[in-house]
């Protein structure tokens, strides 16, 4: 397929930037998929400190939740394409959909943790199917112009995402309570199976014979570490900010709650913009822009004891790392060549092991050197992350 044969094609900054990308229905319906994962992600999230009141729960039987979903995550990356390749991409796309919805009503419903770690395990696993069907599909029919919509993609998640909070605030508002956000969100996934229903779908049934078996090449695995230490910075500075701005800046609860925030806002704006940044700017310029001002907003957010510097930190931050994910999947995703079916899945591995490991190492830290001492683990992410990016390119044998 001519797809196929752009995907394993470098794009230059002129050829990304003439390049007309189509969107169709179906990369309409892969931006509308992505969108609800995020957004469901984002649900839970919000609702599980609720939940840990409602049934009593310890910080570490409310820290599985999250635990469960990365546990999903890693086990859909090994085997979700052949999952897919089984059912057919279609199938495959409705199922993970459904698998959220399950998810969502089993956590309103759950009159025990054993019940709401089960529903964050489906929304891990049901969830994660859907980066992995639409990560391949972006790659088969937007070749070298997969950078440009996976950035869409990721705009649109963090801009819907934002939207969960407000969801959860208004259902208690409204007195429905923190479950009734989540009925809601599960009925937002029938209306996702229904937009996408009747879409078509490109199978990965119809590539050349031996596809479906193709290693993965070295350099695919290098930018897959880049990925997982990006990935890994993201949830580490999400997870844990809150905690910084109150512990360590001197903020009221409420406050770093608010001042959090910035973090999400800086998120959207670097993958709002980003869409514009990557037809014209060289992916690899881009990437260690993005690792610079990463830096930059972290040594400020880090450096200062001002609340007011610190959140502004906080929001440089989000910018810098916003990308760091779309950029890397992007070249993950070039590498693989025609394996793009089998390096979605293990794409969806880096986000398991980063969400699995990386905060809970910074809170390990945290413990027995201070909270303050334990973002040290950012920079070395940082450099992590550009290091693994320049083996990927010199094996690639790019400069």
């Amino acid at each position: 397929m001519v797809g196929r044969r752009r995907a394993e094609m470098p794009a230059t900054v002129a050829e990304t930037a003439r390049a007309r990308v189509i969107r169709s229905p179906i990369t309409l319906c892969c931006y509308l998929v992505l969108a609800y994962f995020t957004f469901m992600m984002t649900l839970e999230a919000t609702v599980v400190p609720f939940l840990k009141s409602d049934l009593a729960l310890s910080y570490r039987a409310a820290g599985l939740h999250a635990s469960a979903i990365a546990v999903g995550a890693i086990l859909v990356g090994l085997f979700g394409e052949r999952l897919a390749r089984r059912i057919g991409r279609r199938s495959a796309l409705m199922l993970g959909v459904l698998g959220c919805i399950a998810g969502a009503l089993l956590l309103a419903a759950a009159p025990h943790p054993v019940v709401s770690i089960l529903g964050c395990a489906m929304i891990g696993l049901g969830g994660s199917l859907l980066p992995t069907v639409a990560f391949a599909i972006f790659a088969d029919i937007h070749g070298a112009n997969r950078n440009i919509v996976i950035n869409e993609s990721a705009a649109l998640n963090y801009g819907l995402a934002m939207l969960a909070p407000l969801l959860t605030g208004l259902c208690l508002w409204l007195s429905l309570g923190w479950r009734g956000a989540l009925i809601i969100g599960a009925v937002l996934g029938g209306l996702v199976i229904m937009a996408c229903r009747v879409v078509g779908v490109p199978e990965a049934g119809k590539a050349p014979a031996g596809t479906g078996t193709a290693k993965l090449p070295t350099a695919f695995w290098v930018y897959w570490a880049a990925m997982t230490f990006g990935i890994a910075i993201e949830y580490s500075i999400l997870l844990w900010a809150s905690e910084y701005l109150e512990r360590v800046i001197g903020l009221e609860k409420a406050q770093a709650a608010s001042g959090a925030a910035a973090f999400v806002l800086g998120m959207f704006i670097g993958r709002a913009s980003g869409s514009v940044w990557v037809r014209f700017v060289a992916v690899e310029q881009l990437l260690v822009g993005q690792l610079a001002v990463t830096l930059v907003g972290f040594l400020i957010y880090w450096g200062v004891s001002e609340p007011a510097a610190a959140v502004a930190g906080l929001l440089v931050l989000g910018i810098g790392v916003s990308l760091l994910f779309p950029l890397t999947v992007g070249l993950a995703m070039g590498a693989a060549g025609p394996a793009s079916e089998k390096a979605s899945a293990r794409s969806t591995i880096a986000f398991g092991v980063a969400l699995l490991t990386m905060p809970l190492m910074l809170g390990g830290l945290a413990d027995h050197a201070g909270l303050r001492n334990a973002h040290w683990l950012v920079p070395i992410l940082i450099l992590a992350t550009l290091v693994a990016f320049g083996i990927g390119r010199i094996i690639e044998g790019k400069r």
